[in-house]
């Protein structure tokens, strides 16, 4: 998706609700045109969310300033297992603009 206006990414949830295939682990990153900006945001258990959190909601990461128009993606990581799938839930929290 395109960034439609300056954002800063302040927090990612990511949680399984189910896989098929018994995957041994599944996790997201988050690119900025084609760099990976937040990496290996893991829910390796069905309904159990992991999460990246920044300074901004208790966590220990720096935010993430995302510019207007810039490609923004989330990579679908799936390792082990047969054919797996995943039924997910992903939220990302932003600011709206540039907080830096």
């Amino acid at each position: 998706m395109e960034a439609l206006e300056a954002m800063t990414i302040v927090g990612v949830s990511l949680c399984a609700e189910a896989f098929t295939g018994t995957p041994t682990g599944f996790n997201i990153d988050v690119q900025d045109d084609g760099a990976d900006v937040i990496t290996a945001v893991a829910a390796n258990t069905a309904g159990t969310p992991g999460t990246w959190k920044s300074l901004h909601m208790g966590g220990t990461n720096s935010a993430v300033e995302i510019a207007a128009g810039s490609s923004v993606e989330v990579d679908v990581n799936l390792a082990g297992g047969t054919s797996p799938t995943a039924d997910f839930t992903l939220v990302i929290w932003y600011l709206g603009g540039a907080q830096g």
